[in-house]
């Protein structure tokens, strides 16, 4: 089964969670639908000189939703299924000669480039009987499968460095709930982190978000709705793509806004 396909089959089923989980005590969903505005910046490599992603390739801004689904179990870890993309295109006039895999890029040429990643994240956690700030600690396995697509104005030609892999990592997060009305409404400031470094290479990704949650509706636990900041920081260092190494140092960050209903 394509994988995509997979995970919009256990997305799916997470939809259809909330209606069982009420005859099953203990047992707690949230699903949440977001949508981001993600800036990219740094710069890449493949087979050759590095490039910058702003100056050279005039990369712009990601708009896209994503989608989660985090199940609260008794005893039992929590699971949380997410889908997070990233999209980004753009065309601008390169400052030196380089190298893009089989492509000889001139000075002052024009290029055009594609970078796309779709992110899917598997991540097992516990809350700790922390008050107020009630911590979680857990695993994620992230899956990231993309690509960075060069083209060339001048000659019609393009090279692509395909990019699939899964990446383990250390998952800590924490929340703070403040009273607004009484059993009616909380403000919650959530964060989370997720990040792995090991032989030059590394991957952070962290979200920060302040939301409403209101209180007390028939038949659900609550409804939110929030507002914060992505940050992601992708480091690799000579992945072999091809028989070329392919390198990355990029940045991603920007505004998110979310909205979830919890069962």
């Amino acid at each position: 089964m394509n994988k995509k396909l997979l995970f919009a089959f256990l997305m799916t089923g997470g939809l259809l969670l909330p209606q069982e989980s009420k005859a099953i005590p203990g047992v707690d969903v949230t699903l949440g639908i977001g949508y981001s505005t993600v800036s990219p910046s740094g710069d890449i490599s493949y087979g050759g000189d590095s490039v910058d992603v702003e100056s050279d390739l005039g990369l712009g801004d990601s708009k896209k939703a994503n989608v989660y689904v985090d199940v609260d179990l008794p005893i039992l870890p929590h699971i949380k299924l997410e889908y997070f993309p990233f999209r980004y295109q753009g065309e601008g006039t390169v400052n030196k000669n380089f190298q893009f895999g089989n492509l000889n890029v001139l000075l002052n040429e024009k290029v055009k480039t594609d970078i796309n990643f779709d992110q899917y994240d598997l991540t097992v956690y516990y809350g700790l009987p922390v008050p107020f700030l009630h911590p979680k600690i857990g695993l994620t396995v992230k899956y990231l499968d993309g690509y960075v697509e060069l083209f060339r104005e001048s000659t019609s030609e393009s090279d692509r460095a395909d990019i699939n892999l899964p990446i383990p990592m250390l998952y800590l997060a924490a929340s703070i709930s403040v009273p607004l009305i009484p059993m009616v409404s909380d403000l919650i400031f959530d964060v989370e982190g997720k990040g792995i470094s090991y032989d030059g290479n590394s991957l952070v990704d962290v979200k920060a978000l302040a939301k409403v949650k209101i209180l007390s509706i028939p038949t659900i636990a609550g409804l939110y709705a929030g507002l914060g900041y992505k940050y992601q920081r992708l480091k690799i260092d000579n992945l072999d793509v091809d028989d070329k190494d392919f390198n990355s140092d990029l940045k991603f960050q920007g505004i998110l806004g979310e909205v979830g209903i919890e069962f």
